[in-house]
């Protein structure tokens, strides 16, 4: 690690925390590390196991950025060990305060994937959605929220959000239960039955307002990621 840090150009415990990942392995890192082991940069990601993009960001609409999904090249994040199936992970970094009632500004969020998951989706679960300007068919994406599943009194599949900042409402729609017009009875009764089974095979659709992007499966907080 010594030998590997001094032609990297870095301290040991720099080399430690990319190794562990708790520090962020950027598309710059990979180059100078992969050049000091003289491997290609693809060679070196897969010569330790999957490596997991940190591909958005969490953020509300009310935010200064021009895009939610991170630039080209997207940064990649050295599996932490305790991680299991890191294939299965994608990565997010918390922009603003949209939920500083659960993780702060800077938070790395790891992502297990719906379609990776070994356990059906149910309310309570700790969430990313990707939520849209009308509808997933209409693809101009409004903001990515973290919070909790829920359903509310009409059967809506919804994020309930958890920050301190006012502009950012309490609930976010994710799927509704039936038509705008439906009446209450038969909006609840869209998912049979009530033991939330039908989250079991979850897939976005069209007229969703709202996609779940993953279920949070590990968090590395800033104080940590520095």
């Amino acid at each position: 690690m010594d030998q590997l840090a001094q032609r990297v150009g870095a301290s040991r415990s720099k080399i430690y925390k990319l190794e562990n990942g708790s520090q962020r392995l950027t598309d710059l890192w990979i180059t100078r590390l992969a050049a000091a082991l003289d491997a290609a940069p693809a060679d070196f990601l897969s010569a330790g196991g999957p490596s997991i993009p940190v591909s958005h960001y969490i953020s509300a609409a009310f935010s200064d950025l021009a895009s939610f999904d991170m630039p080209q090249p997207i940064e990649q994040l050295s599996p932490p060990r305790r991680l299991s199936r890191p294939e299965d992970c994608l990565a997010c970094e918390v922009h603003d305060d949209s939920c500083d009632g659960i993780y702060p500004k800077g938070s790395l969020v790891i992502l297990r994937r719906t379609s990776g998951l070994t356990k059906p989706l149910k309310p309570g679960d700790r969430i990313v959605v990707r939520h849209y300007i009308d509808n997933m068919d209409d693809g101009r994406v409004m903001e990515i929220l973290l919070g909790h599943l829920g359903r509310n009194n009409a059967g809506d599949l919804v994020l309930l959000t958890r920050s301190n900042n006012r502009q950012l409402p309490a609930t976010i729609t994710i799927r509704r239960a039936g038509p705008p017009d439906a009446s209450l009875a038969e909006a609840q009764g869209k998912f049979v039955p009530a033991d939330d089974a039908a989250l079991a095979g979850y897939r976005p659709e069209g007229d969703d307002q709202a996609e779940i992007l993953g279920v949070v499966a590990m968090v590395i907080q800033p104080e940590i990621a520095a």
